[in-house]
């Protein structure tokens, strides 16, 4: 099984779930229903150093 993670996915988005919670995803795959795209499509590292700026706004999900 391919991660959504591997190397094929290059380029990634910022979700907020409808609870505050903040995950990085695969722009490939589709948003999951009730998040919210805020930062992207972007590479990895965009997307986590936004997180990090951000980090104090949002909870991130395990």
């Amino acid at each position: 099984m391919t991660t959504p993670f591997a190397p094929a996915h290059t380029m990634f988005l910022v979700l907020v779930s409808p609870a505050g919670r903040c995950s990085v995803w695969p722009a490939a795959l589709p948003v999951p229903a009730g998040w919210q795209v805020v930062h992207g499509v972007a590479a990895l590292q965009s997307c986590a150093d936004y997180v990090a700026a951000v980090r104090g706004g949002l909870r991130t999900a395990a």
